[in-house]
């Protein structure tokens, strides 16, 4: 059975993450997929407008069976929101990609998720640039001059203690943006690789632990940042298509 989750299941889904090392998520937007009184498996999603994202899709060992049922499920409930198309990020080695695709989503581009010391920032070279809070209003601005997905700012802006800064140059134009949470950088995205230091700098005086991860999608950046003592974490696929 495919419910939606209760708070009753956390204990559950907390289970399930630590066998795979990753921190349990917020429940809400998760479905359930319950079998015999048992969590086998979850998937968590949001969304704005008609953009979907699938953020887990976790399944107990002797459940894998449960990854189609559970996206399917998701589909059904974007759908009826009015959602028209999808995305998420996925391990290229992971089991589900055979579910993703079974369901028409392809591969998109690849990202790299890595760690920056703090610590090193000010060896960075960089460039100058004006660091400035952001507003709602900037959000399309700054989506549609750095290839951003619409809406992934305002999906950042949800969640709690999100700090987002932008660069603009001199003619004012957006050449830089990130949210920091309390994960890292979840958003991170420049012009060029030399206007790295003055965003990492703008989130600095926010930052609560000694590096920040990222995520990021252009691989000139992640060999920019490696050369300079970030650490590559993992790679990813982000998957994308039309919701069935």
């Amino acid at each position: 059975m495919i419910r939606p989750a209760r708070l009753t299941d956390f204990a559950a889904v907390a289970s399930l993450c630590s066998d795979l090392g990753i921190a349990a998520p917020p429940l809400r937007g998760t479905l359930i997929d319950e079998r015999d009184g048992a969590v086998a498996g979850y998937v968590r999603f949001q969304m704005l407008g008609q953009v979907g994202y699938v953020r887990d899709l976790v399944t107990a060992p002797r459940a894998t069976d449960a990854g189609l049922s559970l996206m399917l499920a998701a589909a059904a409930a974007l759908r009826a929101a009015g959602v028209r198309e999808w995305h998420l990020d996925a391990r290229p080695e992971s089991h589900a990609i055979s579910v993703y695709e079974q369901l028409g989503m392809r591969p998109a581009h690849r990202s790299t998720a890595l760690r920056f010391p703090w610590s090193r920032l000010p060896e960075l070279p960089g460039e100058p640039a004006t660091a400035l809070s952001v507003s709602a209003a900037d959000d399309e601005d700054l989506e549609r001059g750095l290839g951003l997905l619409s809406g992934q700012l305002a999906m950042a802006r949800q969640r709690p203690r999100t700090v987002i800064r932008q660069l603009r140059d001199d003619d004012c134009a957006p050449v830089g943006v990130a949210a920091l949470d309390a994960s890292g950088a979840r958003i991170f995205a420049v012009a060029r690789p030399s206007l790295a230091a003055p965003l990492l700098a703008a989130l600095r005086p926010y930052a609560l632990t000694s590096d920040v991860a990222l995520v990021l999608d252009d691989d000139a950046l992640v060999a920019y940042l490696s050369a300079h003592g970030a650490q590559v974490v993992l790679r990813l696929l982000h998957y994308t298509g039309p919701v069935p």
